[in-house]
């Protein structure tokens, strides 16, 4: 609605409360086991309830939790399961974000000796004369009141094949837990790659001397990552260079949503078209995405959140981030690492504390320092922009005061630079960089060269960047060894931040030179951002073809503009891209002058109407491509 709290941020969607209630018929022979129910997410401010009891809330709308059923739940009797979402405190986010059970919801069963919840993390230490060493870490709960020793049996299998086995013993107090660590070889291991995309399956089973006690089973994929200043990015010892898009975990016109075969068909349609990337900004995604990666060979920037202390709207994660950001953080890894598709880590996008602001650099160290207890095996990153926000008010001042005389009256300051802010840049965010492995630059290519000489060991990734500008951030981003990657904004159109993505058509006398800063968000009832490779549906869009042929395509495309517009000039949004279409059938136009645009790697292109040359004109790289 045109009232929607939110307002274009959220695509004029609006918030609410949600109550979802389910009977569950316990039997009897449950007394004394473990009772649990598992949410993939749950979008957000969420109350689970069982027989009227309140038994626990979790704030976070996009990371993984468990509800624990087990004191509650009266055996051989109905139980009323009762979960409420609450998004009605609004706004609180950037983007559309849907609510209420939006994700998986499971009901896990086990004895009270059981293995944990996203307990068995898998990993290679090594790989000699293509054997894989893998390490595999199964962790063992204990609920009853004595100790206990159990037997953990680990077998790597592939394609219904047992490959290797290891055991272990390990010893568990009474009321807590322990964690067994065998390492197993596989011989002649078949690496996980974007090309080859091969899974193993591990599977652990605890036993004492009464016999089993509890199993579980995992995919996982054998592969090396490294990053260096020298080779980049290395997957399985080849340096390769990120080409990624940033999606919203929106499905389109299902809304929030996530089935397994959205995913899957979202991220099959960047794979076929030449990504072998993508960023999940700003949130943990669904399971079901990261499955779908680690099945295609799509690679993954993995984030956790889009603000810290300091909130980016009155209602967002800000409230909670002290109380929760780490059991949000300890789940969010847990669950995802052994996809092998998740290469980096991202502890948060855009983050206004990322000057030193409100102790910026020791939160960052922080996170960065919890990430690496759980998973040493991946490096970290943080999206980092320009200094358009997030400075002490001095500094503050004197930089709007300088973006004022350059910005057109509409103008939103999000994202733009200054010459001021620019020289500030490097030194107000060192400190806050400093504990990254990679430093994630968000719409920053004009800096890769020169912070490469300023800060030498620093290993950078575009992890945002303007569709319009590609060339030239691809260009920079083969050219230095020391960027691994470019995640264009954004790959897949999403829903909010309303038309973020517009053009305007100005008469042409008209002085351009700020509009690209101008906020083009459309009043209601526009819903969609209108920016991406690929539109709401998944179709693709103009600059799709622009990117094939920057990435190094030798197909030719063209497009034309509606020729109601050829005598005006064309205002592209930074997120934007021309408003071009694949159609040269205009109805009504016949004898009117038409804007042609061709997207081409050659030298030079001809264009023929109906068989006869219209003209020649260079193109190739010297001329963009177009």
């Amino acid at each position: 609605t045109p009232e929607a709290p939110g307002g274009r941020d959220t695509g004029y969607y609006s918030g609410g409360i949600g109550t979802y209630t389910k009977y569950l018929d316990i039997p009897s022979d449950y007394e004394g086991k473990r009772i649990m129910l598992e949410f993939d997410g749950a979008y957000m401010n969420t109350t689970v309830g069982i027989n009227g009891q309140i038994i626990m809330r979790h704030n976070y709308g996009y990371t993984p939790f468990h509800a624990d059923l087990t004191p509650y739940i009266r055996a051989g009797k109905k139980n009323r399961i009762t979960v409420t979402v609450n998004n009605s405190m609004q706004p609180n986010s950037r983007w559309y974000t849907g609510a209420g059970l939006y994700r998986h919801v499971d009901l896990l069963v086990s004895d009270p000796i059981h293995i944990s919840p996203w307990g068995i993390f898998a990993y290679n230490s090594h790989i000699t004369d293509g054997n894989a060493f893998v390490y595999v870490e199964t962790t063992v709960e204990n609920h009853t009141a004595r100790d206990v020793s159990v037997w953990v049996d680990t077998v790597i299998s592939a394609e219904g094949k047992d490959s290797a086995k290891g055991r272990a013993k390990v010893y568990v107090p009474a009321g807590d837990k322990a964690t067994a660590r065998v390492l197993i070889p596989v011989m002649d291991a078949r690496l996980w790659d974007i090309d080859d995309p091969f899974l193993y399956t591990v599977k652990s089973v605890i036993s004492d001397g009464n016999g089993e006690l509890d199993s579980h089973c995992v995919d996982f994929g054998i592969r090396t990552i490294s990053v260096d200043t020298v080779n980049g990015f290395m997957l399985n010892g080849r340096s390769l260079k990120l080409k990624g898009g940033c999606i919203h975990h929106d499905n389109g016109i299902l809304g929030a949503e996530a089935h397994f075969d959205c995913e899957y068909r979202k991220v099959k349609i960047h794979k076929e078209n030449g990504y072998n990337a993508l960023r999940t900004a700003h949130n943990p995604p669904s399971r079901d995405l990261l499955k779908a990666c680690d099945m295609l060979g799509v690679l993954v920037l993995d984030e956790a959140f889009d603000c810290w202390y300091n909130s980016k709207n009155i209602n967002d994660y800000g409230l909670f981030f002290e109380n929760d950001w780490e059991k949000d953080m300890e789940a969010f890894i847990l669950r995802d690492r052994n996809h092998p598709s998740v290469i980096m880590w991202s502890t948060g996008n855009e983050i206004i504390e990322r000057n030193g602001i409100s102790k910026g650099h020791l939160i960052a160290g922080m996170l960065a320092a919890k990430v690496r207890s759980l998973d040493p095996t991946r490096p970290v990153t943080n999206g980092v922009c320009s200094l358009w926000n997030g400075l002490e008010d001095e500094d503050m001042a004197k930089i709007m005061e300088e973006m004022r005389k350059s910005l057109a009256g509409e103008a939103s300051a999000q994202n733009a630079d200054s010459s001021l802010g620019d020289k500030m840049w490097g030194d107000y965010t060192e400190a806050f960089n400093s504990v990254l492995d990679v430093v994630g630059y968000n719409y920053l290519h004009h800096r890769y060269s020169k912070d490469g000489e300023q800060f030498p060991n620093r290993i950078i990734c575009g992890t945002e960047s303007w569709p319009n500008t590609f060339d030239n951030v691809w260009r920079e981003t083969l050219r230095l060894p020391h960027v691994i990657g470019d995640f264009t904004w954004t790959s897949y159109d999403y829903i909010g931040e309303a038309a973020i993505g517009n053009s305007r058509f100005v008469d042409k006398s008209a002085d351009t030179s700020a509009m690209r800063f101008m906020s083009n968000s459309s009043p209601y009832p526009w819903r969609l951002a209108n920016c991406g490779d690929f539109d709401i549906l998944g179709h693709p869009r103009p600059q799709l073809a622009f990117r094939k042929v920057v990435w190094g395509s030798e197909e030719t495309y063209l497009f034309t503009q509606d020729p109601k517009y050829f005598d005006f000039t064309e205002v592209v949004s930074m997120w934007g891209f021309e408003d071009i279409h694949c159609s040269w059938t205009w109805a009504g136009a016949e004898g009117r002058p038409i804007r042609v645009t061709v997207f081409s790697g050659a030298e030079e292109v001809e264009l023929f109407v109906n068989g006869k040359s219209v003209g020649r004109k260079s193109a190739g790289e010297a001329n963009r491509y177009r």
